[in-house]
């Protein structure tokens, strides 16, 4: 099993990167530069992330897990909290703290199902735990042993398969597995485009698409098509600057960017995705974000009552909050949920009469 205290003894020292194309003599110092100092960014970038998830788990808090009983009837929102080892349960839309599930280990990914299960992705464990909408205890454990930082989650809505990323460590080895019916021994996946591994999001019709950095730390995009073992590299329109997180928003893929523009900023990209290439559709701007991470999207309102349409909720590890936008008009937050500790993914899950 690989440690998950790594020391990381490395060189930062890299090859140049090679430009290919037109690049006139006056531009190629300058654009040079930029590519450099970009490869830079999300190597720093990537770093820190692996250091912060590698590090020894953080000293539980002794308190007992708690569901409020009027949960279960509820639509839910169930946010990670990896910093504080535990999920922090609030009804949804209006965000009402309605439970805590405690004790947990370095929880990451969240995802939820057809059914109102939600899935969590134990980091430090390699476990994935699922529990039952609006239930206390744990209703099923899937091992990931032997993972390199296992991250993001999502579920298939066409066949109930369970996807799961691993980042990988300094050296790379990222990939992502797939547990049929979100049961068993998983199949595990790697793609010499994809050596580090974020997070993942199933489309409508089973197609999965996972983000993450290629070797020479650029952003890139990988799906494995529905009924296909083989995962393709998609070309993108635009420039997605940082992984964030990776979700179906009803009509487009959505692609987060923790450092939009090329700042401690945050934005999700709308892409449409035809064979091998995907086309930029549309930009959500997320004012006042710092380092957003996996995000849910859904149509049941916003917190306020007074409106409607789609919102998105985005876990900010920077500002330790979890914020609602309006989606995809984004802009300002219109709700904060404050006292996370290092929130990592959000999954909404309905409740079922």
């Amino acid at each position: 099993m690989l440690s998950r205290r790594v020391h990381f003894a490395f060189v930062f020292g890299t090859a140049a990167v090679m430009l290919v194309g037109c690049v006139a003599p006056s531009d190629q110092s300058s654009s040079l530069g930029s590519a450099q100092s970009s490869r830079s960014n999300a190597q720093s970038l990537l770093f820190s992330f692996l250091r912060r998830m590698e590090r020894p788990p953080a000293r539980a808090k002794r308190r007992a897990t708690w569901i409020a009983p009027e949960a279960e009837v509820r639509n839910l929102l169930y946010v990670s909290d990896g910093g504080a080892r535990e999920v922090v349960v609030y009804s949804y839309p209006d965000g009402e703290l309605v439970g805590e599930l405690t004790n947990l280990d370095d929880p990451a990914g969240a995802c939820s199902d057809a059914q109102g299960n939600v899935w969590i992705v134990n980091s430090a464990s390699f476990q994935i735990v699922e529990f039952a909408h609006g239930g206390k205890r744990a209703k099923a454990r899937l091992s990931d042993y032997g993972a390199a930082n296992p991250l993001g989650c999502a579920v298939d809505p066409t066949t109930g398969n369970l996807a799961v990323t691993n980042v990988g460590t300094a050296s790379g080895g990222g990939g992502f597995s797939i547990y049929a019916g979100a049961k068993g021994s998983a199949e595990n996946y790697q793609d010499s485009d994809l050596m580090y591994a974020y997070f993942c999001g199933y489309d409508n019709e089973g197609n999965l698409f996972i983000d993450g950095l290629n070797g020479a730390y650029s952003f890139v995009l990988v799906e494995l098509p529905s009924g296909s073992e083989t995962p393709q590299t998609i070309s993108l329109s635009g420039n997605v600057a940082f992984p964030g997180g990776v979700a179906w928003d009803g009509k487009y893929m959505a692609i987060g960017d923790q450092y939009y523009q090329g700042k401690r900023a945050s934005a999700i990209f709308q892409y449409s995705v035809a064979g091998s290439a995907g086309t930029l559709e549309g930009t959500t701007t997320l004012t006042d974000s710092c380092d957003a991470l996996q995000f849910a999207i859904s149509s049941r309102g916003m917190p306020r009552k007074d409106q409607q349409g789609k919102a998105v909720v985005v876990p900010d590890a920077c500002l330790n909050s979890a914020a609602f936008y309006g989606y995809p008009a984004g802009g300002s937050p219109t709700e904060t949920l404050s006292g996370l500790e290092y929130p990592v993914a959000a999954a909404v899950s309905r409740a079922h009469s």
